[in-house]
């Protein structure tokens, strides 16, 4: 991995609520990774379970002629799981509700993408 890439994960990661972020290819691998270390995650599984819900979510825009999707944004009891399209790899990011502002998460994941990309 980049230090170039390196570097805007740990940028990502020190904004308040987000606990981790992931680089993941859309085969569902972990490209590279980066959290607060409060998280007990698979990281393979969590690459898994990314690209399958991308994929799912790809197929539902096709079939109602949606186009591709963006950013996911998922809301579970505790936890915000943004996922967005970089082209060839998707990005994860995974923060405390208790924590994090949502449209902070989501202005950092958009600021940040282009970048990532690019380093990739």
């Amino acid at each position: 991995m980049s230090s170039v890439l390196q570097r805007i994960l740990g940028d990502i990661v020190r904004v308040p609520g987000i606990t981790a972020v992931f680089v993941v290819s859309k085969e569902g691998f972990v490209v590279e990774r980066a959290s607060t270390g409060t998280l007990n995650i698979d990281p393979d599984a969590l690459a898994a379970m990314v690209t399958a819900v991308h994929g799912a979510v790809t197929q539902l825009g096709g079939e109602l002629e949606l186009g591709k999707p963006e950013t996911l944004t998922l809301e579970y009891t505790g936890h915000y799981v943004l996922i967005h399209d970089l082209g060839e790899h998707l990005l994860a990011v995974l923060a405390d509700k208790s924590q994090a502002v949502l449209g902070r998460v989501r202005y950092e994941v958009r600021k940040h993408a282009p970048r990532i990309a690019s380093a990739l």
